[in-house]
């Protein structure tokens, strides 16, 4: 999953917001209450927030009537272009996922409720599909989806975070194959063939 452009409006003291996303590492910076970490919040309720969850309260402007929105455009590993949007509102909220070939022309692919369970078989992060046994109320959570998108300052949390809290097998099944296909891999190799050749002069057979 490559993460291609996240907007937002109406969301806690966001007015509105667009931030393109780039190949490779991307850095949000500037000072204190501009709004960054709310970028990281928009996004995780994007990916994981149904439209229909009060928890988006917390994020709802104060003093005046405005539903937030979240957009965000993302290549799956498909290789196809999604688009996710949800409108969080008091009275409803809409969630509508699109999909495309070649980051021009969207088909929709589910809207309503439905968005979340496919979002959630996209990114097969270990969170159930909703309203099925097991499935969170409010913001879901998985190993993943703390490793991956953690709130600022968690990082105990998320290093305390296993895998067997899942309730679902698709997030082990994912870093499963993660790992096949990192073993494989030539230069992971060398580095593994390496450490075990300093493991092997540092130590005897007994292990002393």
């Amino acid at each position: 999953m490559k993460l291609i452009k996240l907007t937002c409006s109406d969301f806690a003291r966001i007015a509105y917001a667009s931030v393109p996303l780039g190949p490779g590492l991307n850095v949000l910076y500037g000072p204190n209450d501009l709004g960054k970490s709310t970028l990281a919040k928009a996004l995780r309720a994007v990916l994981l927030l149904p439209h229909t969850s009060r928890a988006i309260e917390a994020w709802t402007p104060w003093g005046r009537e405005a539903s937030p929105w979240v957009e965000l455009t993302f290549r799956g590993d498909d290789g196809r272009v999604w688009r996710v949007r949800k409108e969080y509102a008091r009275s409803g909220g809409t969630s509508l996922l699109t999909a495309s070939p070649d980051g021009e022309t969207f088909t929709e692919e589910a809207k309503g409720r439905h968005v979340d369970g496919v979002l959630r078989e996209l990114l097969r992060w270990g969170i159930p599909g909703p309203g099925g046994k097991g499935s969170p109320r409010g913001m879901p959570q998985s190993f993943l989806a703390q490793a991956l998108l953690g709130e600022q300052g968690d990082a105990a949390v998320a290093l305390a975070a296993s895998l067997t809290g899942d309730a679902d097998e698709s997030g082990r099944d994912r870093l499963t194959e993660a790992l096949e296909a990192l073993a494989v891999d030539e230069r992971f190799r060398s580095v593994l063939d390496a450490a075990d050749q300093m493991v092997s002069q540092a130590y005897s057979p007994s292990g002393k």
